[in-house]
């Protein structure tokens, strides 16, 4: 369906690539720069099972690399793809969400990361409604 459009993700591939550079850094900040991480942004109080939470960091920072070349990977090879990836994404973290506030789950850490994550979806959005109005303009 989206192949027969000559520029068919042309505009979600450029958002998706950013969001893909911009979960690599993340990687690297939560695993080898753990500590700037921490100080910087999680303010996580790791004076109790301070390893702990440090290997929780690490995990997700795994997990941001794993999406972060995924991302680049679909905005380079698989442009038509893009739009759905960041529907995917909005979705993936709406389901997030829902599961945190049914299990209760809230910071008591100021959590700084959280404004990069509402930029995240913000990014999305954007991505999105601008990739429908080119569409619509192209059409």
């Amino acid at each position: 369906m989206f192949q027969s459009l000559p520029n068919a993700g042309r505009i979600s591939s450029v958002f998706l690539f950013c969001l893909g550079l911009i979960d690599l850094f993340r990687g690297a900040a939560h695993t080898y720069f753990i500590y700037w991480a921490n100080n910087t942004f999680a303010h996580l109080d790791l004076s109790v099972n301070g390893q702990d939470q440090l290997v929780l960091l690490s995990a997700f920072g795994i997990s941001n690399f794993l999406t972060g070349m995924l991302f680049i990977l679909i905005a380079v090879k698989a442009k038509p793809l893009a739009d759905a990836v960041l529907i995917i994404i909005l979705l993936a973290y709406a389901v997030g969400w829902l599961g945190m506030q049914y299990a209760g789950v809230s910071p008591n850490a100021d959590f700084y990361g959280r404004y990069i994550m509402m930029a995240y979806f913000g990014v999305c959005i954007i991505g999105l409604t601008w990739s429908r109005f080119d569409k619509k303009s192209s059409s």
